[in-house]
């Protein structure tokens, strides 16, 4: 337990100037990380015949942007066979009101105030992810090559383009920050806003509330744990009743999210996704998204699992990444998604690597960030344009 007052005390050096210097170098890592990978995803739109604004229009950012176009629908459309078809209902609000904010701020039109929105969280998620590992013990080189080793994963274009990856993992880098830090009142208040972005924020929650739960118990930090636990969950609750007095039903966004296949199966449509994969039916291994899907699945389980064991890591994180596993796990929906699901999650993961890798020569940390940047815009593409069904 010795762990605790060393992370708890550790924070303070983060605001220090040469802190703020490093994160700079963080953030502008990321960034020219993402430019690459983004560049190469236009290109490689463009000599596919398709524009920028097609590409930023494509799946999940094309609900958001005319959500915040145009609001949400007022009403739930069925299918002949009585099931609710897909609705933008099933989108949490906080993201499309960041966008119209934009638009109305710079005049942008809502595409480019997708990406401005998505770029500028991108880079606040990088600061938190390099201030996480030094909250969690690792140095200023492992903190750069976490950050670096983000940006240029596969699933990334979801920080470029308007996605609520970029927004959700700025705030739940920064939550986790402040719950190692045992800023209980800032935990609470991201807690919150994060569930006003996405449900999957029920992770966060969950972990929130395990770390609440265990200070009170050990009798620390008075009536703060308290406080965050009742904050924790309000952004969710404020998105499921918002959305839900759209179409004049509290459960609306669960009544829309059945069309997304998102209800909870323990398991049972992941396992069967797997076992089809292994099998090889249908051709199914030979396609590059289902190597991903089972590689995310696998990886991630080995992963919460070392964590668990690296005592070096705090408890907290490692239990997030769990509830991850089991949650992803745990809702079948696009499995093709759940690559996509996992990144604002994949920094605690690459703890792992981060340290080993700040000991690489620096000519080959960059060649690696480098080619992994072309390689993630080179797969965004194929994602985005050439194949069917939402990444």
């Amino acid at each position: 337990m010795a762990v605790v007052p060393r992370l708890v005390s550790r924070p303070s050096r983060l605001v220090s100037l040469p802190a703020r210097r490093e994160t700079a170098v963080a953030v502008a890592l990321h960034l020219a990380v993402a430019a690459v990978g983004f560049a190469v995803l236009l290109l490689v739109s463009h000599h596919l015949g398709h524009g920028v604004r097609w590409v930023l229009y494509r799946w999940d950012s094309g609900h958001y942007l005319r959500v915040a176009e145009r609001g949400y629908p007022s009403a739930i459309v069925y299918r002949p066979d009585g099931t609710p078809a897909y609705s933008r209902l099933a989108f949490f609000p906080l993201v499309p009101a960041l966008i119209r904010a934009a638009h109305l701020l710079t005049a942008l039109p809502y595409a480019y105030a997708g990406v401005l929105v998505s770029w500028c969280a991108a880079a606040a998620a990088a600061a938190g992810v390099f201030a996480l590992v030094r909250a969690a013990g690792g140095g200023a080189g492992a903190g750069y090559a976490c950050v670096a080793l983000w940006s240029c994963s596969p699933y990334a274009f979801a920080l470029w383009v308007p996605y609520s990856e970029a927004v959700f993992s700025a705030l739940l880098v920064w939550a986790l920050v402040a719950l190692l830090a045992a800023r209980w009142l800032t935990a609470g208040v991201l807690c919150a806003l994060a569930g006003a972005v996405r449900p999957t924020a029920t992770v966060l929650i969950a972990t929130l509330a395990l770390a609440a739960g265990w200070a009170v118990l050990r009798g620390r930090d008075g009536w703060r744990p308290w406080v965050a636990l009742a904050l924790a969950p309000l952004g969710l609750v404020a998105g499921w009743l918002f959305l839900g007095s759209r179409v004049g039903r509290w459960d609306g966004w669960f009544e829309a999210e059945r069309a997304w296949g998102q209800s909870f199966d323990f398991g049972a449509g992941t396992v069967g996704f797997l076992w089809e994969v292994f099998l090889h039916r249908d051709g199914q291994a030979e396609d590059v998204r289902h190597v991903a899907v089972v590689a995310v699945v696998l990886l991630t389980a080995v992963g919460a699992l070392a964590l668990a064991l690296d005592r070096s890591v705090p408890w907290q994180l490692a239990a997030l990444v769990a509830a991850a596993w089991l949650l992803m796990m745990g809702t079948p929906g696009s499995q093709f998604s759940k690559p996509r699901f996992m990144l604002p999650f994949l920094p605690v993961l690459l703890l792992l690597v981060a340290r080993p890798l700040a000991r690489v020569p620096l000519g080959v940390r960059c060649c690696l960030y480098g080619g992994g940047a072309v390689v993630s815009g080179w797969y965004a593409a194929g994602l985005l344009v050439l194949f069917d069904g939402s990444p």
